[in-house]
C-alpha cells in the first residue's frame, strides 16, 4: 500500500528586502520535494474506530484483543522469520470519537493490506486506516529572478479583483485558520495572528522514527514554524530539501496587514489568522490534520485546549494521494467543520492529475481550488477534474510576458533550516497559493454579508455563490481538464453576498424540453419543479448524458432531500429515471445530486 502524502502546492525562491532591489543578492532557490518524498515511511499508527453501541467501541481491551487476532490472523501475508509479531497500544481517542493505535513497528505494504482487511471484516467496524503521512505540495520548478508584483490581485481577467472587494469588506472580525507548517512572527503578518495550536504529536520517540515536529516536543499553543527542512538524517522524507515557509507564505496570502506601507497587503488584510500547525519534516499524519480541522472549528480534542476563537474559514494548502472515500478520518473532520458552519478551502494537488485521486481535494463539501497562471488558464501543474470547485491564481513559471507575473509573491524567511526572521518575501507556485486567495475571499465575502445586516453565509451559500460569480477563463481549460465553474472573482463574490439569496432555488422544467449543461461538485445538488396538470396520465423525470454520477429523487408537493422523498433513482452513471403513474396534480420537485462531481448532465421532464 503506498503512502498518502500531504504536500504544499508550491515551490519557492526567497528574497531578502533588506536592501534595495536593484542591489539584491540573487535570490535563494528552494529545492522542490521529490513526488515520492514518503515512500520509505513505514505507517506506525492506526485510526480505527467502531459503530457506537458496540461492544468494541465501549473498551480498550477489547479493540487491543480485536487488533492482536487480526494480526495474527494476518500474520502470514509476511516472512514470519523476518518480521517480529505485532504488539498495540492504544495511544488516545480522536476528535471524532476513534481510537488512535500505535503498532510496535512499521508496518509492511502486504502486512498492513491484509491487517486491515482483516479488521474490515467485523460488521461493527466503521472505519479502520493507516495514519499516514501528508506533505506540502512541492515537486515545482523554481525561478530566480522575480522580483514581488500582486498581478494576483489586480491583473484583469487573470487576478480576483480584489479592489473591488475592498470597497465594501476587508474581512475585519473573520478568523481564518490555516492548517499548515505554522507561522513566523513576519513583520506584515504578526498583527493579525490569534493564538493558534502545534496539533503535530509525533516528535521522533525513538532513533528509528520520523521526527516530524522537529521541535523537541508533542502537541502545544506553540505554533511558530520550526523549519520542515529534510537530509540525510531522514531517510523517510526522500531526499535533502530547503525549509518552505510554506505556512508564512499561505497565511500572508490570506491576511497579510494592509495599509501599513510595507511588503504587501493580503486578500483579507483586516481578517484574523489562526496558525495551526500539521506539517514538519516529512509531512504531517492524517490524524493529526483530523484532529486539527476539529480544533479551529470549535470542537474538543482530548488533551487539547478548546480553541477560544473558533475559525469562520479553514484553509488546507495540503493533500495525498488517495480518494477521500477511503479517507474517513478527514472527511469525518471536515463533515464536523462544516455542521459548525465552517467553511473548508483545500488546494487541488499539483499533480497534473484527476483531483478524485486525492484527499482531502476530494472530499465531500470542501471548497476544492485549481490554479490559473498570468495567462488565465491552467496552470500547467494543477490537478483538475470534476471535483474542482473553481480556480484562482497560482502562477506557472511557464506563461507570461513578464518573468515577474509567473509566480505568487509572499510572506517568507531566506533561512534553509531554520528561521532568520528576516523579514523576506518569497515567490512561490501551486494550487497551495491558489487555495488561501479563495479562503481570504471567504473571509471577505463573511464580513460583507454580517456588515450588511446578514446572517454569516453557511457553507453551502459559500459554495453556490463561488461559482456563480466566478469569472471566465481568459484561456479556457480543455474539456478533459476541467477547472471548476472559472477563475475566482472577489468583487462580484462579495458583491452577492451582501445580496439576499434564493435558498435552494428551483429551476422550472418545461414539459418535454431538455434542461442541459447541469453542473456540480460531489455532495451538491440541483433543484427542479415541474406543474403536473390535473387528469395527467404520467410524469416522467430523467437525466442523461455529461460525465460524473448523478442520483434523482422526487416529491410532490415538498422540497426532496436525501433523507425524506417519495420517489428516487440511484443507479450508477448520469441516466437515471423516475416515473410516476397518475400523479397528483400540482408542484413536483426533482433534485439531482452528485455521488460524484458531475459536468454536462442534461434533465428532462415529461408530463402525459
Amino acid at each position: 500500500m503506498k503512502n498518502k502524502l500531504r504536500t504544499l502546492c508550491s515551490a519557492a525562491v526567497a528574497i531578502g528586502l533588506a536592501v534595495p532591489l536593484a542591489n539584491a543578492a540573487p535570490p535563494m532557490l528552494r529545492k522542490p520535494l521529490p513526488a515520492d518524498a514518503a515512500t520509505a515511511f513505514a505507517p506506525q499508527q492506526l485510526i480505527v474506530k467502531y459503530k457506537a453501541g458496540t461492544r468494541l467501541a465501549k473498551g480498550d481491551a477489547y479493540l487491543l484483543d480485536r487488533l492482536q487476532a487480526a494480526a495474527a490472523l494476518s500474520r502470514s501475508a509476511s516472512p514470519a522469520a523476518t518480521v517480529a509479531p505485532l504488539r498495540f497500544t492504544v495511544l488516545r481517542g480522536t476528535a471524532t470519537g476513534a481510537r488512535l493505535v500505535r503498532a510496535s513497528r512499521g508496518l509492511q505494504a502486504t502486512e498492513a493490506d491484509a491487517l486491515l482487511a482483516e479488521l474490515r471484516r467485523d460488521p461493527d467496524l466503521q472505519y479502520a486506516q493507516l495514519d499516514t503521512l501528508k506533505q506540502r505540495l512541492d515537486s515545482l520548478p523554481n525561478d530566480p529572478e522575480l522580483p514581488t508584483r500582486q498581478w494576483d490581485l489586480t491583473q484583469p481577467g487573470a487576478g480576483i479583483a480584489a479592489a473591488a472587494a475592498w470597497d465594501h469588506s476587508q474581512g475585519d472580525g473573520v478568523i481564518v485558520a490555516v492548517l499548515d507548517t505554522g507561522y513566523l512572527p513576519h513583520r506584515d503578518l504578526a498583527a493579525n495572528i490569534v493564538p493558534g495550536y502545534d496539533m503535530i504529536g509525533w516528535y521522533g520517540q525513538s532513533n528509528d522514527e520520523p521526527d516530524i515536529a522537529g521541535d523537541g516536543d508533542g502537541r502545544d499553543a506553540d505554533a511558530t514554524d520550526a523549519g520542515d527542512w529534510t537530509d540525510a538524517s531522514m531517510p523517510w522524507c526522500g531526499g535533502n530539501s530547503d525549509s518552505s515557509w510554506h505556512g508564512t507564505h499561505v497565511a500572508g496570502t490570506v491576511a497579510a496587514v494592509g495599509n501599513n506601507g510595507v511588503d504587501i497587503a493580503g486578500v483579507a488584510y483586516q481578517a484574523k489568522l489562526q496558525p495551526v500547525r500539521v506539517l514538519g519534516h516529512c509531512g504531517g499524519l492524517t490524524s493529526d490534520i483530523a484532529d486539527a480541522i476539529v480544533w479551529a472549528a470549535g470542537g474538543h480534542v482530548d488533551g487539547v485546549p478548546d480553541n477560544a476563537t473558533p475559525a469562520e474559514v479553514i484553509n488546507m494548502s495540503l493533500g495525498g494521494s488517495g480518494a477521500c472515500k477511503e479517507d474517513s478520518a478527514t472527511q469525518e473532520a471536515i463533515d464536523f467543520a462544516i455542521s459548525r458552519g465552517v467553511a473548508v478551502v483545500v488546494a487541488a494537488g499539483n499533480s497534473s492529475a484527476d483531483v478524485k485521486n486525492f484527499s482531502p481535494a476530494s472530499c465531500n463539501g470542501v471548497v476544492t481550488v485549481g490554479a490559473s497562471g498570468v495567462n488565465g488558464g491552467r496552470s500547467y501543474f494543477s490537478n483538475y477534474g470534476l471535483g474542482v470547485t473553481l480556480s484562482a491564481p497560482g502562477g506557472n513559471a511557464s506563461a507570461g510576458n513578464d518573468p515577474v507575473d509567473r509566480w505568487i509573491w509572499s510572506l517568507g524567511d531566506s533561512g534553509t533550516t531554520v528561521a532568520t526572521n528576516d523579514n523576506a518575501l518569497i515567490g512561490m507556485i501551486g494550487t497551495s497559493q491558489a487555495s488561501p486567495h479563495v479562503a481570504g475571499v471567504v473571509a471577505l465575502m463573511q464580513a460583507a454579508a454580517v456588515g450588511a445586516g446578514r446572517a454569516p453565509l453557511t457553507p453551502a451559500q459559500v459554495t453556490q455563490l463561488l461559482r456563480s460569480t466566478a469569472q471566465p477563463f481568459l484561456l479556457a481549460p480543455s474539456p478533459t481538464t476541467p477547472m471548476g465553474a472559472g477563475i475566482l472573482d472577489a468583487g462580484a463574490a462579495v458583491k452577492a453576498a451582501m445580496e439576499d439569496i434564493v435558498e435552494d432555488p428551483a429551476t422550472v422544467l418545461v414539459s418535454g424540453k431538455v434542461l442541459t449543461g447541469q453542473t456540480g461538485g460531489a455532495g451538491e445538488s440541483r433543484l427542479y419543479q415541474i406543474e403536473v396538470p390535473s387528469g395527467g396520465r404520467s410524469l416522467q423525470l430523467r437525466s442523461f448524458g455529461g460525465v460524473g454520477d448523478v442520483s434523482l429523487y422526487a416529491s410532490f408537493g415538498e422540497k426532496p432531500s436525501l433523507e425524506k422523498h417519495q420517489r428516487k433513482s440511484v443507479k450508477p452513471g448520469n441516466s437515471e429515471a423516475i416515473v410516476v403513474n397518475l400523479p397528483t396534480a400540482g408542484t413536483w420537485y426533482l433534485r439531482l445530486v452528485g455521488e460524484q462531481g458531475f459536468s454536462g448532465v442534461s434533465v428532462l421532464g415529461v408530463q402525459q
